[in-house]
């Protein structure tokens, strides 16, 4: 089956805002910061922003954990005395989940005349980076979510992002031993559904399993059975996801023992995983870095300085993404003798083989030939739930490659 690739990531901003959205969720708290993360220096400040989901208003939620892993990781290089005796200083901007502040948060960054967006991950990166390149400013360790981000010409991402998840969940499935892969989503997306589903359908293919077929859940079903029973036919195992995750994981379970299930990462919150008990144990999911849980270089380290710079807060997926794009950032412009947007934005184009502490693979910024050029890291990781949080599937393999599949979506 052909699909123009411009299908696939015109839609997934839309999926994956409604399920960040569902995802989101942890109460407003009280940190436990140390100290002045940028105390001693007296240089002048190398200003960065980074962008994101971290405050939803309209949920009474917010997520200081996630942007925290940036912070965390310039706090250190601060401790550390900085770049050249300068400390760096990040300026935190939530879009809300709203398009128009995300922009705003764009324009913020052209008027502070930040050096660059250091970690961006949003579904509103299609208002925010034509912002960026009109003014020249680099955006580093971007997560994609559209194929603005896989193609802007300021864009450095360091992960595959949604399109690399939604290729590979029936990759994975199709790897782990599914002969025949069906794709679930909530009903009401319209034609959301049946990019996700084509998705699903190539990677299955290129994993060598069949395909089943797309399956909706009705809106409001209280009853999961229906839609369990149309997806497992024949023994398929399922990708995607639910409104419900937990009741549809205990569903799955009670009617499809044997079946797989393959979902998105951060639908798999701690409540989902608690309320679904056992049941949750073997879920599958797929993202573009290995979880923080995973015991690399990269991932010690940034347990160990979110710990010293606010040990109240959590570890998480999107901290550690955060983290990782600091971390890359401090190492890159440390060669630099004038830093500004401009040097920075050439001083990214010349990254070959940075160590990523096991957290991606090594990373170079050199465009590809392919659909989308800005993708660096072709690759994603396979991850299950194991003693009630997420690990990687395979310790030892903690990285697949998605060139092909990509390649083959576009075709």
């Amino acid at each position: 089956m052909k699909m123009a690739h411009t299908k696939v990531l015109a839609s997934v901003g839309a999926i994956a805002l409604i399920i960040s959205m569902a995802a989101c969720g942890s109460d407003d708290e009280a940190t436990g910061r140390k100290d002045d993360p940028i105390a001693g220096l007296s240089g002048d400040p190398i200003t960065v922003m980074t962008i994101g989901n971290w405050t939803q208003p309209q949920l009474g939620t917010s997520n200081p954990e996630f942007p925290a892993g940036a912070q965390a990781a310039a706090a250190a290089v601060n401790a550390g005395g900085g770049i050249g005796g300068r400390p760096i200083e990040v300026i935190v901007c939530s879009d809300e989940l709203n398009a128009d502040t995300a922009r705003q948060c764009a324009r913020e960054a052209v008027a502070k005349k930040v050096v660059a967006v250091v970690g961006l991950q949003t579904t509103n990166e299609t208002a925010i980076l034509p912002v960026l390149e009109s003014a020249g400013i680099p955006a580093i360790g971007v997560y994609p979510f559209t194929d603005v981000g896989l193609t802007s010409e300021v864009s450095f991402p360091d992960v595959s992002g949604f399109v690399g998840q939604t290729l590979g969940m029936g990759f994975q499935l199709a790897q782990s031993g599914a002969s025949k892969v069906s794709t679930v989503v909530p009903g009401g997306l319209g034609g959301i559904s049946n990019a996700v589903g084509d998705a699903v359908e190539i990677g299955s293919a290129s994993g060598g399993a069949s395909y089943g077929g797309l399956v909706q859940i009705p809106a409001k079903a209280s009853d999961l059975s229906p839609a369990v029973a149309s997806a497992t036919e024949d023994g398929a195992s399922v990708a995607g996801f639910a409104t419900d995750e937990a009741a549809f994981i205990n569903a799955m379970r009670t009617l499809a023992p044997d079946s797989m299930i393959s979902t998105f990462p951060f639908n798999l919150t701690d409540t989902v995983i608690d309320s679904a008990g056992d049941a949750a144990e073997g879920v599958l999911a797929v993202d573009g870095l290995v979880p923080p849980t995973a015991d690399t270089d990269g991932t010690k380290q940034y347990r160990r300085e979110l710990e010293a710079y606010d040990p109240a807060l959590p570890v998480s997926t999107t901290g550690l993404h955060e983290w990782m794009a600091m971390w890359t950032f401090s190492r890159v412009v440390e060669g630099i003798d004038v830093i500004d947007a401009a040097s920075v934005m050439a001083a990214m184009g010349r990254v070959r083989d940075l160590d990523m502490g096991g957290i991606t693979p090594p990373y170079s910024t050199i465009p590809t030939d392919g659909p989308y050029p800005r993708m660096f890291n072709a690759t994603v990781s396979f991850q299950e739930v194991r003693g009630g949080e997420i690990v990687l599937q395979d310790v030892a393999e903690p990285f697949a490659s998605i060139a092909d599949i990509v390649d083959a979506s576009a075709s």
